[in-house]
């Protein structure tokens, strides 16, 4: 059922996914090869992060969760191949920050401070090339959803070993207060590009 439910949600982000890149782009293109690719690729990262969470789930063995982790980051990859890698360094670092087992505070503050460099520049290029309207606030915002979806279901592959029920719902929780924060951050982001503040 998990991973039932997975696959249908990476078919709809992908065909999201899809519909966003052709609202962005300056010269819309449509090719039948290049969007089952971007709606096969979501749709497969979907999949696999539920198949690794089932498997972790079913193993007490750290050396098999690292095998099976392995396997969820060799199906995460292919969502950064063409214009998509320019975000794998935001993905990475935001979803070690949330899902990687950092202690400390700060590190993880700066690790999500760090992620969010690309996506500040992306929303600079977008508001560049089509003005300040609200369509444009609906294309940056729609971008943002898309990519904060990744990283929520990169949880399964990233996230440490752990022995308890407890101690992974305790991550899950600390992930979503921190993205709360980080959202607030990016708020508050855009509306200085709006103001010029950031030099829009």
């Amino acid at each position: 059922m998990i991973i039932t439910r997975a696959f249908v949600s990476g078919l709809i982000i992908g065909i999201v996914a899809r519909a966003w890149m052709r609202w962005v782009s300056t010269d819309p293109e449509f090719s039948w090869s290049g969007s089952i690719f971007i709606v096969g690729v979501f749709t497969i990262f979907f999949t696999a992060q539920s198949i690794v969470l089932v498997l972790r789930s079913s193993t007490s063995s750290r050396a098999k969760s690292r095998v099976i982790r392995a396997g969820g980051l060799i199906f995460t990859l292919p969502l950064f191949l063409g214009a998509g890698g320019m975000m794998l360094p935001s993905v990475a670092v935001a979803s070690i920050a949330l899902w990687g087992g950092i202690q400390k505070k700060r590190g993880r503050i700066f690790l999500l401070a760090l992620s969010v460099i690309v996506p500040l520049i992306i929303s600079k290029d977008v508001i560049r090339d089509f003005g300040w309207t609200f369509a444009t606030l609906g294309r940056i915002l729609l971008f943002l959803l898309i990519y904060a979806s990744v990283i929520f279901a990169t949880s399964p592959t990233v996230s440490p070993f752990k022995s308890t029920k407890e101690e992974r719902i305790k991550i899950l929780s600390r992930g979503k207060k921190i993205m709360i924060s980080l959202g607030t951050l990016v708020a508050v982001a855009l509306f200085m590009l709006y103001s010029g503040l950031l030099g829009g």
